[in-house]
């Protein structure tokens, strides 16, 4: 016990220190090339391409795949066989990313024009290099994710957990010292490079013995590729998304780089509560599923639900009532503008709306999953991915509301998808009750009157120093929340605090 409380402890230290050590690097950039200028953008589109091509093409498939599968074998005592299939895996996995990479090395100019055809010639030539530099990060993002599978399996987490602030701090340093853009790819490549180099001594440690071999008849491959297709569509339309919305964004002065530093900024925030609730839960409703407890399954995801919506609606309205404030306090300095604030500012407060849909969506998956239906969270990407190519293409060619309409777009994709979600389990387990809808209402009508509050605040501090405006708007939107569940006697708050 006391080991399971010292590895939990230090991952969640180490998650912390990652994000902190994101948006630290974020702001540096930020600051330095603001979003506006060639370098800016052309780092913008070419450093997100490696991760979103790694996360279309394996991504969430392969820690999905590889640990069940690998673990079997473990379990049932077949060590040579585990070290077999892991040997296959990682090979060939390893062999797609450098596949995709070097193709997108060698056509790096036809990959420039597609993920942002509108940029003016010199970005886009900046762009196209730069491209050829940040590539090859995508096969040691398939090395790490792989070594990080092999890790877990051996009840190895702390060092998996530290690789992401590895990369980080790299860049980071690099930064502090560097002023080039081409330098700070390279720097990228090496942080990435470190994110699996730093998890060899311990697969050594634990007498994993590495094998070149590509096998692709091997049954475990098989059985990975099976279970991959469905969790990798599922995965897509946070991707799709963002590679859509930058597309378009392209046609906008620094549109590319400020949905970036939004869409970065609203997953930190989000992505903290959500996914301690998420990983929390999840082993839970396993057991209840395991042991045919499908009245406790319902209430384990009605009460997260209930958890979540306390949680993440007074943040949500937070974010959308200050969030040129928030901007302008994390990024704005150097060459981050209020021209650049105002358009990030606008990107993250459209974003925003999707906020509770966001958490919604991650407690459903997780609840599929451990039904083992993978099948209902591909159905509703699809209509997600769908939803996100209409409404991005109308925002933008009809109404030409530019990132917020972008933004605006994926935050409605996110909305379809946790309806459609929500609709299948439903027919499962009938979550959607009465209790949830009374505290949802409750819930509602706290943050209405959180919000009024924080907009009269706004008013009268708007002449004050942004971070004075901050602890006051959020101080007393905070106690005037607060109060209101009291007042309304929501028992989950009590939870909560616990």
């Amino acid at each position: 016990m006391k080991k399971t409380v010292k590895t939990v402890s230090f991952m969640m230290i180490a998650t912390l220190l990652s994000k902190i050590a994101g948006l630290l690097r974020d702001v540096i950039i930020a600051g330095k090339y603001g979003t506006e200028g060639m370098e800016a953008v052309a780092y913008s589109y070419a450093s997100s391409l490696p991760v979103q091509l790694f996360d279309f093409t394996l991504g969430a498939a392969v820690l999905a795949t590889f640990i069940p599968i690998f673990n079997g074998y473990l379990e049932n005592g077949e060590d040579k066989r585990a070290t077999e299939f892991s040997n296959n895996f990682i090979n060939i996995v390893v062999l797609i990313s450098t596949v995709i990479s070097v193709l997108c090395m060698i056509f790096s100019k036809y990959i420039g024009l597609f993920i942002a055809p509108d940029l003016d010639s010199n970005t886009q030539q900046l762009l196209q290099q730069l491209i050829i530099i940040v590539m090859p990060t995508t096969i040691f993002t398939a090395l790490a994710y792989s070594f990080v599978g092999i890790l877990q399996s051996f009840g190895e987490f702390n060092i998996p957990a530290i690789i992401s602030l590895v990369s980080n701090v790299v860049i980071i340093m690099y930064l502090l010292f560097f002023d080039n853009v081409y330098g700070l790819c390279i720097a990228m490549l090496v942080g990435w490079s470190l994110q699996f180099i730093v998890q060899i001594p311990s697969l050594k440690k634990k007498k994993f013995k590495y094998k070149f071999s590509i096998n692709f008849k091997d049954p475990g491959i098989r059985e990975a590729v099976i279970l991959a297709i469905p969790i990798l569509i599922s995965s897509w339309v946070q991707p799709i998304s963002v590679f859509i919305n930058k597309r378009y964004a392209s046609a906008i002065n620094g549109g590319g780089p400020a949905l970036d530093y939004a869409n970065r900024f609203y997953i930190i925030v989000v992505g903290v509560f959500v996914f301690a609730i998420t990983n929390y839960i999840f082993p839970a409703l396993s057991k209840k599923i395991g042991s045919g407890d499908v009245d406790g399954f319902g209430e384990i995801l009605s009460s997260s639900i209930k958890t979540m919506l306390l949680i993440i609606a007074p943040i949500m309205i937070g974010m959308m009532l200050v969030s040129n404030d928030i901007i302008s306090l994390v990024y704005q300095r150097g060459q981050f503008n209020e021209y650049s604030v105002n358009l990030t500012s606008s990107a993250l407060k459209y974003y925003s709306i999707g906020m509770i849909f966001y958490g919604v969506t991650e407690i459903l998956n997780k609840c599929f999953y451990s039904l083992k239906n993978a099948k209902v969270p591909m159905i509703a990407s699809i209509f997600g991915i769908g939803a996100s190519v209409a409404l991005s293409s109308v925002t933008m060619k009809v109404f030409h509301l530019g990132v917020l309409g972008l933004a605006f777009s994926s935050a409605m994709a996110t909305v379809i998808v946790s309806m459609v979600l929500m609709v299948f389990m439903q027919k499962k387990v009938r979550f959607l009750n009465k209790d949830l809808l009374i505290h949802f209402v409750k819930v509602t009508i706290s943050v209405a009157v959180m919000g009024l509050v924080v907009m009269i605040i706004k008013n009268y501090v708007e002449n004050l120093n942004v971070i004075i405006r901050l602890i006051l708007m959020v101080a007393g939107g905070g106690v005037v929340y607060l109060a209101m569940l009291w007042i309304l006697k929501v028992k989950e708050l009590r939870e909560v605090f616990k």
